[in-house]
């Protein structure tokens, strides 16, 4: 399966805010993460070594935040 990489949609700054939001109380946000980090480890997806520990250091935060919470 033939992955294709879209333009990301131009939002507002309220808009950016609001998906934000919904994803963080809906807990989607450590998912989405977690899936984008597994696409990567399992070589469906190519990104740059300092992208790749960006989202590692955000999943560590976002796991502990959800453990604490």
């Amino acid at each position: 399966m033939e992955m294709t990489k879209r333009l990301p949609t131009r939002l507002s700054g309220e808009e950016a805010a609001l998906l934000l939001d919904v994803l963080f109380s809906q807990q989607y946000a450590l998912e989405l993460i977690r899936s984008e980090l597994a696409d990567i480890e399992n070589g469906d997806k190519e990104v740059d070594e300092h992208r790749y520990r960006q989202l590692l250091r955000l999943y560590d935060r976002l796991l502990t935040e959800e453990e604490e919470g």
